[in-house]
């Protein structure tokens, strides 16, 4: 849906989508209507967590291997370029994430993704389904897996 395509069913319309969510988020506020308030406790400064470890270069050019051929419209080149140019663009990617960890700041662009609701079988696809196929971009999903190899 969008970006020229036409999707692959009919059977959802945005109107049934948007009720399906509004459902969603009532049936969730009403089980958590009493529900006490969060509660936070304070960090004394200086404190830092040191369980995550730092990525290398060979690191970050494996996962990028391993990541599928699709791409995110979020994605600022194709993943056929990053891909080819994975070592000249590696280093970069490993201060990247390094940096991240260290502050524990994670850039806005990561906390992005596309939500397009495709049916893989060309069948009816619920609102469910339709949620769960978001795409992220690349460099959000190799902060991920370095984040969570570490």
């Amino acid at each position: 849906m969008g970006r020229g395509r036409i999707p692959p069913c009919d059977a959802i319309t945005a109107t049934e989508f948007h009720r399906f969510f509004d459902a969603k988020v009532d049936g969730v506020r009403a089980t958590t209507t009493n529900a006490p308030p969060p509660s936070f406790s304070t960090v004394s400064p200086g404190c830092s967590v040191h369980a995550f470890q730092s990525l290398v270069v060979e690191d970050v050019v494996a996962a990028v291997r391993a990541l599928p051929d699709k791409q995110s419209a979020d994605d600022p080149l194709p993943m056929r370029l990053l891909k080819e140019n994975v070592d000249v663009l590696a280093p970069f990617l490993v201060e990247l994430h390094n940096r991240s960890l260290q502050t524990g700041s994670v850039p806005t662009s990561f906390k992005l993704a596309y939500i397009t609701p495709l049916s893989s079988n060309h069948q009816s696809v619920g609102p469910v389904e339709a949620a769960r196929a978001s795409r992220h971009s690349a460099a959000r999903q190799l902060h991920e897996r370095g984040a969570t190899a570490t």
